[in-house]
């Protein structure tokens, strides 16, 4: 009777886990090269990113997932902050802001499969003007466990792919890039 309720504890632990730290965005080659394809592009000031209510933060099997920029959020307008300056379109001085509100943030890890989603609004503005409003949305799957060990450092690990792929989206926009111009 004891052994059995000793289990109790190791197989929760064994399928849940405990929180983990997502690794540091790095830029992406391709992303930066779609920028730098089409000059002469303006710059654009340092981008302010916000979430939704409840869409600011990530847990995986009820465990948290922290960024080391601090917050979600934090963490996507570090990615486009570092992604905008190696193109060469960072300037605190310009004209242009990008504005992004996080609408969807989403990892699930299943038993056989794990899932997320991240989906934004991202505003720019000329002044006081709007010259470019969209929302853009992607998907990811992959390989996930039964055991928590396994599922959570791979959803975790998935996120910032998805966060690229998001970026891309926005980058291959051609009103994005109209609005640049």
């Amino acid at each position: 009777m004891k052994k059995s309720l000793l289990l109790i504890p190791m197989l929760a632990v064994l399928l849940q886990g405990c929180g983990m730290t997502m690794t540091r965005y790095e830029p992406s080659f391709e992303n930066v090269q779609k920028l730098k394809q089409t000059p002469p592009l303006q710059a654009i000031s340092n981008p302010q990113v916000t979430a939704e209510s409840g869409e600011g933060s990530l847990t995986v099997r009820a465990n948290p997932v922290r960024s080391p920029s601090g917050s979600i959020p934090a963490h996507i307008q570090d990615a486009i902050t570092e992604e905008l300056r190696k193109a060469g379109l960072l300037d605190p001085q310009a004209q242009r802001q990008l504005k992004v509100l996080v609408v969807k943030n989403n990892l699930s890890a299943g038993m056989g499969t794990g899932d997320g989603e991240l989906a934004a609004r991202f505003t720019l503005l000329n002044g006081q003007n709007v010259v470019y409003d969209a929302t853009k949305h992607v998907s990811s799957q992959w390989s996930s466990s039964f055991f928590g060990f396994i599922a959570i450092p791979n959803a975790v690990n998935a996120y910032n792919p998805m966060l690229r792929d998001l970026l891309k989206e926005l980058y291959s926009d051609p009103q994005f890039i109209q609005a640049l111009k």
